[in-house]
């Protein structure tokens, strides 16, 4: 594993440059490594509009440098300074965030050196499956970032563990009941209306929570059944990449 100093370390991992824009899929750690690529673009001196085409939790204030909710997306002011801006509409709930349109937010991405868009719900669950309306990602994105947690394996499937539990079932073939199988997370990545269904530009599959050395074994037991498509496994709890 290699210990991050949030210089840039993940975006490296991920071959993130300027002018990206970036959507995150999945579930299992979408929000906190939205933050985490935010902040090491900050230290390297971008400006990076954090947002949502969903609906995201309210972020602490030391998450970002301004925050524009009035669902203009900081077009009526000038981002000259190297930041996190975070846009979007209040929503109903007020501990969340809601998007706006995405026309305009494809006219606003010009302002912006990165752009990071949390573009997928989950209901603070760890594993789910998706309806044909989801995720919703931007067609202007240039890389798709599909989260899931390792750590998932050999958890009972539940609907506490599971948002959409049939759908996730339909595409996994997995039983209430049982345990999370490797296999199960490989059906839900690869399957048509799975993780990527949706997915524009590059497709990067990140295994979240490989923060043992069992992880470390179960990750690269499915990299090994994956073809074509490029994995990174970390943890951003720990702030690690694994070599």
């Amino acid at each position: 594993m290699v210990k991050t100093d949030n210089t840039g370390t993940f975006l490296t991992a991920f071959g993130i440059r300027p002018k990206d824009v970036v959507s995150i899929i999945g579930a299992g750690g979408k929000t906190s490594l939205m933050f985490h690529l935010a902040r090491e673009a900050k230290n390297q001196g971008l400006r990076v509009l954090v947002t949502t085409s969903t609906r995201i939790r309210v972020p602490e204030e030391s998450q970002y440098d301004s925050i524009d909710l009035s669902g203009k997306l900081f077009s009526d002011r000038e981002i000259q300074d190297a930041g996190v801006y975070v846009g979007g509409l209040p929503d109903e709930d007020p501990e969340k965030i809601t998007g706006v349109r995405s026309d305009l937010l494809a006219y606003q991405c010009k302002k912006f050196d990165l752009v990071l868009i949390e573009a997928d719900g989950a209901a603070e669950k760890p594993l789910k499956g998706w309806k044909s309306t989801e995720p919703v990602i931007a067609d202007f994105t240039s890389t798709t970032i599909g989260v899931v947690d390792i750590q998932t394996i050999g958890k009972e499937i539940s609907e506490d563990l599971v948002h959409r539990l049939e759908i996730f079932s339909q595409i996994t073939g997995a039983d209430e009941g049982e345990n999370v199988q490797l296999g199960h997370l490989l059906r839900m990545i690869v399957h048509d209306d799975g993780l990527f269904g949706s997915a524009f530009g590059r497709e990067i599959l990140y295994i979240n929570k490989v923060e043992s050395a069992m992880d470390i074994q179960y990750s690269k037991l499915l990299q090994s059944q994956m073809e074509g498509l490029k994995m990174i496994a970390g943890s951003v709890h720990e702030a690690t990449i694994c070599e």
